[in-house]
């Protein structure tokens, strides 16, 4: 069933734009052959950051092909997401590209028909800070780095929050920060800066690294240690298979349109338009690949120290663009006014925007890939005693709260001037600002925490990350806002997301103090004093507000607002990521209306962080939870060759998060859990037939198949968890 998700070209690509991703969770490359040039791969690492936290590409390499076996019809380039690998074929040369799932190494297996001529050498540019990478020659092979060397922005970010007292040289995020690549091939020799060789068998290896040292010959030793350990390795395509094969089995959803006849089914190869519309015969069919693809991309990059970036993660590439954006795009120009972006360009930079980030995370809790969310959780785990200080130094109490723009640093990034978020007064006057009093990532956090411990019963987790973090976050709360005269909690000043500015009580963080305070009450963890305060502050939260719009009930953004400034639908944060109404909560009608009267619809034409389909399949409509993931699903990048790389504006290109956001509404769609019950089928289209294995709580796994309407067969492990299940009465 996979094999039909793998993506096909069938001729060479016309420039750099047409990159093929493949990569190990750690390390990632951008690969594409060139008709009349040669093979390219344009190599990165997590951790391989400047001084100043931008994620830097750690170099590209370039194998030319003597007589170039690109320049003849027979060409195919294809993806294979089963294998994890990306296999290139001409009328004379086969080639295998892959990166190695156990270890940090890119394996290039070129076999030839016939004696070819080949070349591979390293290629640089100069930096955006305008430094370039060093690059050797020793012991038969080439290596190279850059150095960051005695560099680093760390303790100016703290100083510019008053916070440099907390300046630590062991968390500095970027200090002495080495990142390269050593590559070598026993069929070639080292001929000055490249690897040169003839033949019919070529095996080149180039391995990744990146490490803080002060000493530059230690991040050498260690590179050159890796090489040796390699060689030692046996089976290691078996073991990557091995690996691969495992992570597809874990979980999938396979769907077809029944409307739509096999003969008309779209090959793997995509029409793209002009406008960066893909174009399908079955849409269920290219919606499942849609999630198929980015969750093999999930694995290829989130697998290191550190969270992806949802703005491009390890794929950034270059494109060509009309507008200047900033002074990271390369100063040549080429074909008149278009631009060729810099190779390290990224929008966005370095920050992690937590809207964006949270997206790409939530679906492998369904998707049951756990491990891959673990550089998410530690980057704010890690951060939690700097956030407690932050908030005692500013506010001049405990707990501990999370912004939307946070630095490596842990530091906010500052906006227009604005530093520190402006300390006023319940009831005083003030401007807004888009994260002034955003504080609701916090209560997102602790959320997706309590979910991570319900799907997989991890107790280690729950003691050592969630509790502190729950702690902390609940404490920022309780300490930060007054009550009124009846006792309850007041939220003023506060806002709703970026959205609604000066509010009263708004609707998301309502929702979510209600779903912590039950979920850890209910968990039983924490101390006797923790559960004293959070059962006090249960008691204290005021109701998430309501309002009557056109006679019905619906969610309102905030008890009150005075500005409407972003495009958020803040309203339906009770619906998800806050879930206390829906199909399971017998509230179906009140999400329905809150989502025809919701303040953004379709905002962006739906994509990006967008999640209108989240919760349209939390209202159990099925349709227009279909019909927007179509959509979402059917626009595609047109400055990108690969179709699942989500657009620029409002955000980054490639945008990952375009795509979690679909992965949930998809999963959504198939099941969703409220306390004890396990709803199956709320929200699926008669006319989407499909097979599908997903994970759900304690450590659970429900599969079926849905065929013309029908539900031909289910089941659920443990075996016992079948009393929970509710199917939709459509499937009856």
């Amino acid at each position: 069933m996979l094999s039909k998700y793998n993506i096909i070209w069938d001729s060479p690509s016309k420039d750099c734009t047409g990159v093929m991703p493949i990569g190990n969770g750690d390390i990632g490359a951008g690969i594409y052959a060139i008709e009349d040039d040669a093979l390219y791969l344009l190599l990165s690492k997590d951790g391989a950051v400047n001084y100043e936290g931008e994620l830097y590409k750690t170099g590209r390499v370039k194998i030319t092909i003597s007589p170039n076996p690109f320049a003849n019809d027979g060409f195919t380039q294809t993806l294979d997401i089963e294998k994890g690998r990306i296999n290139i074929k001409t009328k004379t040369v086969d080639i295998n590209i892959w990166a190695d799932a156990n270890f940090n190494v890119y394996n290039i297996e070129i076999r030839a028909d016939r004696d070819i001529a080949l070349s591979a050498v390293p290629e640089f540019w100069e930096r955006i800070d305008g430094t370039k990478d060093v690059c050797l020659q020793n012991n038969g092979h080439i290596l190279w780095y850059f150095n960051v060397g005695d560099r680093s922005r760390y303790t100016e970010e703290l100083a510019q929050f008053s916070m440099e007292h907390i300046a630590d040289g062991n968390n500095d995020p970027y200090r002495y920060t080495v990142f390269g690549n050593l590559m070598e091939c026993g069929e070639c020799a080292v001929q000055g800066s490249r690897l040169a060789g003839n033949g019919t068998k070529f095996d080149i290896k180039i391995y990744g690294l990146s490490r803080q040292t002060p000493h530059v010959y230690e991040w050498i030793h260690e590179m050159e240690q890796m090489a040796q350990e390699n060689k030692q390795r046996k089976n290691t395509w078996q073991n990557h298979l091995d690996w691969w094969s495992a992570f597809w089995e874990r979980s999938y959803i396979f769907i077809t349109d029944n409307e739509v006849q096999p003969q008309q089914r779209r090959q793997p190869n995509f029409h793209m338009t002009l406008d960066g519309h893909l174009n399908a015969a079955d849409n269920g069919e290219l919606v499942s690949q849609a999630y198929t693809v980015f969750r093999f991309l999930m694995a290829c990059q989130s697998r290191g120290k550190n969270q992806m970036k949802f703005n491009g993660g390890l794929f950034t590439q270059q494109f060509y663009t009309t507008q200047k954006r900033d002074r990271r795009v390369c100063p040549k120009e080429l074909s008149g006014r278009r631009m060729l972006l810099h190779e390290d360009d990224r929008l966005w930079g370095g920050r992690y925007t937590f809207q964006n980030q949270r997206l790409m995370f939530w679906p492998l809790l369904v998707s049951g890939d756990f491990e891959l969310m673990f550089p998410f959780f530690n980057y704010y785990h890690k951060l939690l005693e700097t956030r407690k200080e932050y908030t005692k130094k500013w506010f001049g109490h405990e707990g501990a709260f999370f912004r939307e723009n946070l630095q490596p640093t842990g530091m906010d990034l500052p906006e227009q001037g604005r530093i520190f978020p402006p300390k006023t007064k319940r009831g005083e006057k003030y401007e807004g600002w888009y994260h002034d009093y955003y504080f609701t990532c916090s209560l997102e956090l602790v959320v997706m925490m309590i979910n991570y411990v319900w799907y997989t019963g991890d107790a280690t987790f729950s003691e050592y990350m969630l509790a502190p973090m729950a702690r902390e976050v609940l404490t920022f709360y309780d300490k930060h806002y007054e009550r009124d005269r009846n006792g309850k909690l007041v939220l003023d000043p506060a806002q709703v997301l970026e959205t609604f500015w000066i509010a009263v009580n708004p609707a998301p963080d309502i929702a979510g103090l209600h779903y912590i305070l039950n979920a850890v009450l209910d968990m039983e963890i924490g101390s006797n004093e923790d559960k004293q305060n959070w059962t006090r502050l249960l008691s204290e939260l005021p109701p998430v507000p309501m309002h009557t719009v056109n006679g019905d009930t619906a969610i309102a953004p905030a008890e009150k607002y005075e500005k409407l400034e972003n495009f958020e639908n803040g309203e339906l944060y009770p619906v998800f990521p806050f879930t206390k109404y829906g199909v399971g909560f017998d509230t179906n009608d009140i999400v329905e209306n809150t989502m025809k009267n919701r303040t953004n619809p379709n905002a962006f034409c739906g994509r990006c962080w967008t999640q209108d389909q989240i919760d349209w399949a939390h209202a159990g409509n099925a349709v227009e939870a279909r019909d927007g993931l179509i959509k979402r699903f059917r626009t595609a990048s047109p400055f990108h060759r690969f179709p699942f790389y989500g657009r620029e504006n409002p955000d980054s290109c490639p945008d990952f998060d375009h795509f979690g956001s679909g992965s949930i509404a998809l999963q959504h769609m198939l099941v969703q859990e409220t306390g004890d019950e396990i709803h199956l089928l709320p929200a699926w289209p008669h006319n989407w037939d499909v097979k599908f294995k997903l994970r759900i709580r304690n450590n659970g796994v429900v599969e079926g198949e849905v065929k013309g309407g029908k539900l031909l067969h289910w089941d659920i492990y443990p075996v016992e968890f079948k009393e929970k299940v509710a199917i939709n009465i459509d499937w009856n």
